[in-house]
């Protein structure tokens, strides 16, 4: 039995489009999303046609991530979403969402355990089963262990970090499966995870899809998404390219311009202009 895991897909239909078809390719009998479907790339709402696609034609379980978690709080509460580099990403997501996909979304938990072959359960969840935002990556071994002692399943994938990585020991072994949609470790390319049965465990595949960055790339450029989040947008864009994690970085570039103040778009402009993801005037 081959499973095939999905994460953090940031809008980007494109990629999630390769990697279906590489799941299709190889045989998984069934599919596992883990969350992030949304945000950060243009067009959420195609995005969103290929997980109902999924939902219908395949054997699938879907988990909800943050950037869910960040729509339905807007919905429910509201909130100071504007235009612009802070969250004009999220705001163009939330602005193309339907009743439809909220109503999915709030279907959806952050963790779960799976069976599939009756022999070995599996967690999943998009962060960690507690709190979908828990950064569980390489070079945090000590919160991974906190994590998995608490944990009674042998095998546990998680998103989230967008850092694809395994780990082993004491007799559990955990895997991340990276991002399909907006890779920052240093390759371009959609990263998911297969696991195969072996026996009584499952073994982790990882894998590295090719897709087109440069559709994706056009996509925000004509879709009215720099428009909307500014040099967001354009740190997408060259992560797209680059595979390195720009809008983080311009992000606590900006924190510390603000000086532990609010942050406004113009400390985001210099953080981009500094980091190279746009140029001087």
């Amino acid at each position: 039995m081959l499973l095939a895991v999905f994460s953090d897909i940031h809008s980007n239909h494109i990629a999630l489009e390769a990697a279906m078809r590489e799941a299709d390719r190889r045989g998984a009998e069934k599919w596992i999303f883990l969350g992030d479907y949304v945000s950060d790339c243009a067009y959420p709402e195609r995005t969103m046609a290929r997980i109902y696609e999924a939902r219908r034609e395949r054997d699938c379980v879907f988990l909800k991530g943050n950037r869910e978690e960040y729509m339905l709080r807007y919905r429910d509460r509201g909130g100071d979403w504007r235009y612009g580099s802070t969250t004009g990403s999220l705001l163009y997501t939330y602005d193309r969402l339907t009743k439809r996909d909220l109503r999915f979304f709030e279907s959806l938990p952050i963790t779960a355990v799976i069976d599939p072959n009756g022999r070995c359960p599996i967690r999943i969840s998009h962060g960690s089963p507690w709190k979908s935002r828990e950064n569980l990556r390489a070079g945090k071994e000590a919160l991974l262990r906190s994590v998995l002692a608490r944990i009674p399943e042998k095998v546990v994938v998680s998103g989230h970090s967008h850092h694809p990585f395994t780990f082993a020991e004491n007799g559990q072994k955990y895997a991340n499966t990276g991002s399909i949609g907006v890779p920052v470790s240093g390759v371009p390319g959609a990263e998911m995870l297969f696991l195969r049965e072996n026996g009584d465990t499952w073994e982790f595949e990882p894998a590295r899809v090719p897709y087109d960055a440069e559709a994706v790339i056009s996509e925000i450029r004509e879709s009215g998404l720099r428009e909307a989040a500014s040099v967001w947008a354009d740190a997408i864009i060259k992560e797209q390219r680059e595979a390195r994690n720009y809008a983080i970085e311009m992000l606590l570039r900006a924190e510390a311009l603000a000086g532990g103040g609010k942050v406004s778009d113009e400390h985001f402009l210099r953080a981009a202009r500094e980091l190279g993801i746009v140029q001087e005037d």
